[in-house]
């Protein structure tokens, strides 16, 4: 959407949202002295570190880093852009937006889209009617069959089309439903005398959802003991193109998926429907399908908001090779564009030709989970599966097999895996020596030994932006000290605070962390004004961390009192050593004036570091 959300309203909705209840959709929090603490929904423990302040609006982990505001978290928990996760905040709110420098046409749309989502919502409470209904028994029959009770269709609020030509229509229309948007939105068709056909009928329904939880489109399958008349329908019905459903950006269980993708950062993808729910019911929270689609581009930059890890559970013939390739290559175009963690791609090979749902109901949870574990990174898989299709049966077929080989060796980015490959999956079974493997690549202009001169192209390493100062670890824990003060209980602070400058802070983040308050207009400046004007992501993340954390004493007025006269008092020492070596220097028979008052100045420092002290002692 073109036009912009109100930033008034982005404000209001911050203030009001209530942090705690939305956090709590994905973790159990318990009240910890004034903030609320859970296991993080981020990444996995076993110990809570991951803090709420509801009164600030803030979260914070102490162990993955992750923070920020509300719709910080729902953007990291959900993979939402910022727009997506205000509008979602917003409905949650009953919170009205208003929208800025909108055309007319995208005025329409966007109440389009909020149309066309309740008319999918209103489908989805009618296939699920039917499903519990009389005629909706050979579906329930069929679900059973696979190993699903109630609580699993409830969770995937799975539905049942009859066999009736219009019994969708006809419900959707008498509830004030334009039978025109029907068609739009993918529900039904229009027959050759006028009137609207059901799309979906005799089917078992599975509502497919956007990363906000929406039901945008609906995929269903046929179902064993109806009679589809003469002719065989297909066994997989997906919903059209619609303004809503694009298959090459759904994920199909990704809003149940999210929370336990950005908590292990790894995702298992699957080709079916049912293979998702026998996942989910077996434990394997991560599993996501794609709706009758290959793997795509836009697929791997909606996984990049949760993972970089992703294996895929793919059949091990032809058609299951060629489409782990394909993702292979989709994956590295989104690499290419991403300065983020590369993916780790692997194949979850199961014996047989057997799918996750099937092996998981005969060989157990455990034995899948050994498999997942174990699965095999992308570019070995693809070398035995191009030696398994290959053709070895003469010196010229095996020579172009080992150059289709050295080719998808290239495309491995890291240069000691190229090597271990090249002699484990290329040179032991082919039967070459890894000297003759690194030959064919040498005359491929392939690099894959760290000693044959060529330049490979890799990403940058960041480093830590820059050295930490000379300063003692109970210096840097009193200077943050300090800064927590400033920002959680300014309050506090005595009035020698306003004597203090960024050149009494050693440490280098301390430093950053003082210039930036000071800019912002010094300790009781609004925190959310402090993430506002810091310069990048680590800035604000080190803001939000100082706010949320958690003192190992009680914080008190002569506590701050102390803190800020220790660094004012190191200060001072400093001065004076200065002011002593000036004097080491000074004549007192040649320049008497010169050493009286560096004499009376030192007198000074002495007396206010005396003063100083005595504040320290309390």
């Amino acid at each position: 959407m073109a036009g912009r959300i109100r930033r008034e309203d982005i404000e209001d909705l911050r203030e009001r949202a209530d942090i705690v209840a939305v956090v709590s959709d994905y973790t159990q929090l318990k009240r910890a002295g004034q903030r609320m603490k859970g296991l993080c929904p981020f990444h996995s423990e076993k110990t809570p570190s991951f803090t709420v302040n509801a009164e600030r609006g803030f979260y914070h982990c102490f162990g993955c880093g992750e923070g920020g505001d509300t719709i910080d978290f729902l953007m990291k928990v959900q993979g939402l852009d910022f727009v997506e996760a205000v509008e979602q905040l917003a409905r949650r709110s009953g919170f009205t937006l208003h929208y800025e420098d909108l055309s007319s046409g995208q005025r329409r749309a966007l109440g389009e889209r909020s149309k066309f989502v309740g008319i999918n919502a209103e489908a989805t409470v009618f296939f699920q009617a039917r499903l519990y209904a009389d005629e909706g028994v050979v579906a329930r029959d069929y679900l059973k069959s696979r190993g699903f009770g109630r609580d699993e269709a409830e969770h995937f609020q799975i539905g049942f089309a009859t066999m009736g030509w219009d019994d969708l229509s006809r419900h959707l229309v008498s509830e004030g439903i334009d039978g025109r948007d029907l068609v739009k939105v993918g529900l039904a068709v229009d027959n050759e005398r006028g009137g609207l056909r059901d799309r979906f009928r005799g089917r078992l329904i599975f509502p497919v959802q956007d990363p906000s939880g929406d039901v945008i489109g609906f995929g269903g399958r046929i179902l064993p003991g109806l009679d589809y008349g003469d002719f065989e329908p297909p066994k997989y019905y997906n919903s059209p193109e619609t303004p809503l459903y694009r298959k090459t950006r759904v994920l199909y269980g990704l809003p149940l998926a999210r929370t336990d993708m950005a908590s292990h950062g790894e995702v298992l993808i699957c080709e079916g429907y049912t293979d998702v729910m026998a996942l989910h019911q077996a434990g394997f929270g991560n599993a996501v399908a794609t709706c009758g689609t290959a793997v795509g581009t836009e697929h791997f930059r909606l996984l990049s908001k949760y993972v970089n890890r992703v294996v895929l559970a793919f059949d091990s013939d032809a058609a299951g090779v060629a489409a782990a390739e394909k993702a292979w290559q989709q994956a590295r175009e989104v690499d290419a564009e991403s300065s983020g963690r590369p993916f780790e791609l692997r194949v979850l090979v199961l014996p047989d030709g057997a799918d996750p749902a099937d092996y998981v109901q005969h060989q157990g949870v455990e034995a899948l989970r050994e498999r997942v574990d174990g699965a095999t990174p992308v570019v070995p898989f693809l070398i035995r599966s191009h030696l398994d299709l290959g053709d070895v049966s003469d010196e010229t077929a095996r020579t172009a097999l080992l150059r289709d080989l050295v080719g998808l060796l290239a495309e491995e980015p890291d240069l000691d895996l190229r090597r271990t490959y090249a002699r484990t999956e290329v040179a032991a079974k082919l039967g070459v020596s890894l000297e003759f493997v690194l030959q064919t690549a040498a005359r491929q202009g392939v690099q894959i030994d760290r000693h044959q001169g060529a330049a490979v192209p890799g990403r940058s390493i960041s480093h830590e932006r820059g050295r930490i100062a000379a300063a003692t670890p109970e210096r840097a824990r009193r200077e943050r000290a300090v800064l927590r003060i400033a920002f959680q209980q300014p309050e506090l602070l005595p009035e020698l605070w306003s004597e203090l400058d960024v050149d009494d802070f050693n440490h280098p983040r301390a430093r950053e962390l003082y210039e930036l308050l000071d800019a912002c207009g010094g300790a009781g400046t609004d925190v959310r004004q402090v993430i506002d004007a810091s310069r990048d992501d680590d800035q604000r993340k080190l803001v939000r961390e100082v706010c949320m954390e958690v003192p190992t004493v009680e914080d008190t007025e002569q506590a701050a009192t102390q803190l800020v006269a220790m660094l004012l008092t190191d200060r001072l020492a400093g001065e004076v050593a200065r002011v002593d070596d000036e004097l080491s220097q000074v004549n007192a028979a040649t320049d008497p004036d010169a050493f009286r008052d560096l004499n009376a100045r030192r007198f000074d420092l002495e007396r206010r570091r005396r003063e100083l002290q005595d504040l320290i002692r309390g």
